[in-house]
């Protein structure tokens, strides 16, 4: 299946416009979180603001399959 991962708070959408192909949801989960790490690695100060932000995973129709709040990554 392909998801879409979405960061966005109560502002702002950044639209994932290529999207993931992932064979389950624990690889979907992998893949989140491993988004969340590098992004937090390329700009450490960044990720101080990401107080409000989630990681919306989404399905092709647009569904919400799960949601990872950004600041609760270490």
């Amino acid at each position: 299946m392909r998801l879409y991962f979405d960061p966005r708070n109560d502002q702002y959408v950044l639209p994932d416009v290529c999207g993931v192909e992932v064979s389950d949801m624990a690889e979907a989960w992998r893949v989140a979180l491993e988004m969340i790490r590098k992004l937090r690695q390329e700009d450490p100060s960044a990720a101080q603001d990401w107080s409000g932000w989630t990681l919306h995973a989404v399905d092709s129709a647009g569904s919400v399959v799960f949601s990872i709040y950004l600041d609760s990554v270490v």
